[in-house]
């Protein structure tokens, strides 16, 4: 065989393993899932008002940090300091909970390197990232996918 043959067959080999390990390093996760969370209000001193604190369940607290993947509707962010995030809902937007129909659990935003163009509201999209679980900072959602990627 010749050295071309082999190194060929080496970096298939490679490359066929780095996609397996890739999508096996990835857990789906479910809106319901996520919904495994109970909200308490709690007096916040900088905004001098009373917010909602997520305390996550067990199950949910064993995925921060975890590469995970989760289907919902997309929902572009047009604000400043946000250009690299996109939000996924369990619902469309007209349900969503900007709109008040829904829960704080059932939105996450996605940080992804590029925000994709040519993507309609609403749209049904797959997305894989880290997930961060923020119960503190009011500026950002309760899930947080950084490093995320659109499957589809």
């Amino acid at each position: 065989m010749s050295k071309l043959f082999v190194f060929q067959h080496l970096i298939y080999a490679f490359l066929l393993l780095t996609v397996a390990e890739s999508t096996a390093q990835s857990t789906q996760v479910t809106w319901k899932q996520l919904s495994e969370v109970t909200f308490k209000e709690e007096y916040n001193k900088e905004y001098d008002f009373n917010v909602l604190i997520p305390y996550f369940s067990d199950k949910i607290k064993a995925l921060d940090g975890k590469v995970i993947e989760v289907e919902g509707y997309y929902i572009p962010i047009d604000e400043e300091g946000y250009e690299r995030s996109i939000i996924l809902s369990a619902f469309p937007n007209s349900q969503c909970f900007f709109c008040g129909l829904s829960g704080p659990e059932s939105v996450l935003e996605a940080r992804v390197k590029k925000v994709p163009e040519n993507i309609k509201l609403d749209a049904k999209i797959k997305v894989r990232g880290k997930l961060r679980l923020n119960a503190r900072d009011l500026s950002r959602l309760n899930y947080i996918l950084e490093d995320a990627v659109m499957l589809k």
